[in-house]
């Protein structure tokens, strides 16, 4: 079990190893009716070993691997239910695979605080600021000194002490949770700024439809309010849903049949992003978006977000639309390159950070 889970398809070792047992007990068995229970066992598993090698050889060209060392680097922990963070004081290596091919090999440190570090010698005082988002905000696939927080702190001259709050695979329910909980104040205090960034696909995130939700589960409720209900998943499930994510027949028909971001989730966001945008304000926390607007549904959003009267800047006044629309802003994997993070902290940094700290000096 252990060398399987260093390979890249380790569901095959499983099912052949599986199937040998099924066929050793059919061949020692005594009692008929447990040879063929056997029998049918070790064929189902051998054919299912067969598929999950096809699967392998004919999609590890189009599906990205990632691998982590330790494996287990996520948990959830009791002091707030947002499902799966890391694990604190930990250090992991990230690496991608496309095609049996190594693209990408980058460190993640984490710090007591479970967040993400932004590097100290870039960070400073005495003002604040707490990113949220997803893998995008996170910095998925590059290095801690490449990700957009701390190319903001480090824009920032040391005026700006940073917080990474963002998530792999979350949405705008994490960040909701971790306000309403106080996680943000425990940490950050009373920031003077809150940056989220967002991408269509927290639409599907925020309703639970994405295969790994284990997150805070949020419901409309006294007049299309946001309120908390629980967890969409256990512990447990996330955890299932790490090692089944491995099997290539579950990543097949999961790319054939994703639930997909759509317009009638905006009700369930908008509600979450107006609680938040509560609550910072009730602190006199800035909260500012960027959304990458690159298709229809974003443009759906977008006006959303523009006629509740969000703080809300378009990834296409950064950046040509066309870069947008040809991927020229993402690596292989179809996050972020260092080089767009810059850019966006950098843009950031003089439409908002720069502004906030000269207002306060007046």
């Amino acid at each position: 079990m252990e060398w399987s889970s260093t390979i890249e398809a380790p569901f095959i070792v499983y099912y052949l190893v599986a199937s040998a047992w099924a066929i050793t007990i059919t061949l020692f068995s005594r009692r008929e009716i447990l040879r063929n229970g056997a029998l049918i066992c070790g064929s189902v598993l051998f054919s299912m070993g067969l598929v999950e090698t096809y699967m392998y050889y004919a999609n590890r060209s189009q599906i990205i691997i990632t691998r982590t060392e330790p494996v287990e680097w996520r948990q959830n922990q009791a002091d707030i239910d947002i499902g799966s963070r890391p694990v604190p004081n930990t250090t992991i290596t990230f690496e991608e695979a496309l095609g049996g091919r190594r693209i990408d090999k980058v460190t993640y440190r984490f710090g007591g605080n479970g967040l993400r570090e932004i590097p100290a010698p870039v960070q400073g005082g005495p003002h604040r600021v707490v990113f949220f988002g997803c893998s995008f905000m996170f910095g998925h696939g590059v290095e801690d000194d490449q990700t957009l927080p701390y190319y903001f702190v480090r824009e920032a001259r040391g005026t700006f002490e940073g917080f990474n709050f963002a998530g792999d695979g979350w949405g705008p329910h994490q960040m909701l949770r971790e306000i309403e909980t106080g996680f943000i104040r425990r940490l950050a205090g009373t920031p003077e700024l809150a940056i989220y960034e967002a991408i269509p696909d927290h639409l599907r995130r925020v309703a639970g439809r994405a295969p790994w939700e284990d997150g805070p589960k949020y419901d409309l409720c006294r007049d299309d309010e946001a309120c908390y209900s629980g967890q969409y998943h256990s512990a447990d499930y996330a955890t299932c849903r790490r090692w089944l994510d491995r099997s290539w027949i579950v990543r097949f028909f999961e790319n054939h049949s994703e639930k997909l971001s759509q317009p009638s989730d905006l009700p369930l966001y908008l509600a979450v992003l107006k609680r938040t945008r509560t609550l910072l304000e009730e602190n006199g926390t800035r909260f500012v978006i960027v959304l990458w607007d690159q298709n229809e549904l974003a443009n759906t959003i977008m006006k959303a977000l523009k006629s509740n009267q969000f703080d809300v800047i378009a990834l296409s006044s950064i950046f040509p639309a066309s870069d947008l629309k040809k991927g020229l802003l993402t690596q292989l994997d179809g996050h972020p390159s260092p080089a767009t993070n810059q850019e966006i902290a950098a843009y950031l940094w003089k439409q908002v950070g720069e502004p906030l700290v000269d207002a306060k000096h007046q």
